[in-house]
């Protein structure tokens, strides 16, 4: 079973991926209830958090209200906000019953695969996280309407997930020598939509375990050989343990490194 759609998929630099933001764009009301229910699902995320001992935070989040691949290439995605308490009841039966996918939160979240300069690429085994706990994933999170911002105050993406490399890995901008996103995903188990990057290293593997994270989320830093059989056996062997947006990340690599038969294939495979 696959648990994600492939929305787009393109190689985009920061100046091929647009962004408009209107703070209006927020998820709807459509039920005369939702407020109570909302509430009612944040309390008991909340109580399952803390008898697993992992906080939960209600932060805000850019929120995916569209997309479009346009004709200059550029992907163009417009945004507003929404909140993780909002996405909570996103994912709860009780709450999106009847809605569909464009009535839910969307909070859109980055993730990358990171290539090493000695050709290794990294991969997290998360802990003390809300979804998807103990499975593969490669670096990410959920853009920040706060933080992820330019220096006059537009949604920052690229941004987004050079912060979520410093907290989750140590590594700083200077330490990237190209990055690039490859597309965009939906999680259909817990749904959201993600964009997915590629961002290369000018440090070998060595120089990266030195490094110290600014959070605790990862269990364990792992690292995968940037060879074409290497990659797919790793996605064929944990199929089903690795994120479901973590899994099209590692594919849409895959397709840029080692070209398009791969790609095609390895996902035919997996299907």
């Amino acid at each position: 079973m696959r648990e994600f759609e492939i929305l787009v998929r393109g190689c985009f630099d920061a100046g091929r991926l647009v962004v408009s933001f209107d703070e209006r764009l927020r998820m709807p009301r459509t039920q005369h209830d939702d407020e109570d229910c909302i509430e009612a699902c944040w309390r008991q995320k909340m109580q399952e958090m803390q008898q697993r001992g992992a906080a939960l935070y209600n932060g805000t989040l850019y929120r995916l209200a569209n997309w479009e691949v346009r004709l200059d290439g550029c992907l163009w995605l417009e945004l507003g906000v929404t909140s993780y308490k909002e996405y909570v009841a996103s994912r709860d039966a009780r709450f999106a019953q009847g809605r569909g996918r464009r009535e839910l939160s969307n909070p859109l979240a980055v993730c990358s695969v990171i290539e090493t300069a000695d050709g290794q690429l990294l991969i997290e085994r998360r802990r003390g996280v809300d979804v998807y706990e103990g499975r593969y994933h490669v670096i990410g999170g959920f853009s920040e309407s706060e933080r992820d911002r330019d220096n006059v105050g537009q949604p920052d993406l690229f941004g987004a997930i050079q912060r979520e490399i410093r907290e989750e890995t140590g590594l700083r901008s200077e330490d990237i020598v190209r990055q690039l996103c490859l597309g965009l995903v939906y999680d259909l188990m817990m749904p959201h939509p993600e964009l997915c990057f590629l961002t290369c290293l000018r440090l070998p593997l060595e120089e990266v375990r030195q490094r110290q994270p600014e959070d605790r989320e990862i269990e364990r830093l792992l690292s995968l050989p940037a060879r074409a059989e290497s990659l797919r056996s790793f996605l064929f062997t944990h199929h089903g343990q690795i994120s479901a947006t973590g899994e099209p990340a590692l594919l849409f690599y895959g397709g840029w490194r080692f070209g398009e038969a791969w790609y095609a294939e390895t996902l035919w495979r997996l299907t």
